[in-house]
């Protein structure tokens, strides 16, 4: 079969959509998990996360690689704490982290995306990214990671009465901003990635909203109530309160 990935003909991986590393603190004592989709209203228990066969031996390393680096970092900014990255507290509702390893991080994001788009289970169906499905299969085949303002991506945190849980992986179904960009979000290790889906042009709100290729990062916190509403996520880049943030950060 070939591997969806480099093309080539070769014995498969069971691959996992989304990493094993990220169901950590959501499997129950029968390594179960319970996936949420805000698309599905369906629940149904999977055993060792979705998997399928997907990836030649050498490209899942390649992509473990960079997953690996992801879910270190995910973990020190679940903690706010650190060895390798700055983690500065901005407020009770907002923080900036900086030495983010942006080709690392930035390429295991797609990748998640990418796979959600080329995975056959039900869960995914929201996922399916049309021209931009092949868009990134030549980008994590390069390696060559995207600029800042390609598939530009935003990173929420979600807590409980101040509480982080990391324990949660979630689905959403796509959005839309400025009727120009289809939005993908979903959530891992307690924070919610948003990634728009464009490689042309650049929404009209402050680049200090998404991941900068520097490494800098700034982090919203929000509640665990406002899943309720899926347009929430979107909602965050034009709040008085972040904009203003970012305001005096960057004057």
């Amino acid at each position: 079969m070939a591997c969806r990935l480099c093309q080539r003909n070769s014995d498969l991986c069971r691959s996992h959509i989304i990493s094993e590393a990220f169901y950590e603190g959501v499997y129950d004592a029968k390594h179960r998990a319970l996936p949420v989709s805000m698309n599905d209203s369906k629940l149904k228990f999977i055993q060792n996360g979705f998997k399928e066969k997907l990836l030649c031996g050498d490209c899942e390393q390649r992509l473990s690689r960079w997953e690996s680096v992801l879910k270190e970092t995910l973990v020190d900014i679940g903690n706010k704490t650190s060895t390798s990255l700055s983690i500065d507290i901005l407020g009770k509702e907002f923080f900036r982290v900086k030495c983010i390893r942006y080709k690392e991080f930035k390429l295991a994001i797609l990748s998640i995306i990418w796979r959600m788009s080329i995975a056959s289970d039900p869960f995914f169906e929201s996922y399916k990214l049309g021209i931009y499905e092949e868009k990134l299969r030549l980008v994590l085949l390069s390696g060559k990671v995207p600029d800042e303002k390609k598939f530009p991506i935003m990173v929420s945190r979600y807590e409980l009465d101040g509480v982080f849980d990391p324990g949660m992986v979630m689905g959403y179904p796509p959005g839309k901003h400025e009727r120009l960009f289809t939005v993908q979000s979903f959530i891992i290790w307690g924070h919610c990635f948003t990634v728009f889906m464009n490689d042309k042009i650049f929404p009209k709100v402050s680049i200090e909203c998404f991941l900068r290729d520097s490494g800098v990062l700034y982090i919203d916190v929000c509640s665990l109530v406002e899943l309720a509403s899926p347009e929430s996520i979107l909602s965050k880049i034009y709040d008085e309160k972040v904009q203003s943030m970012y305001a005096k950060m960057h004057p």
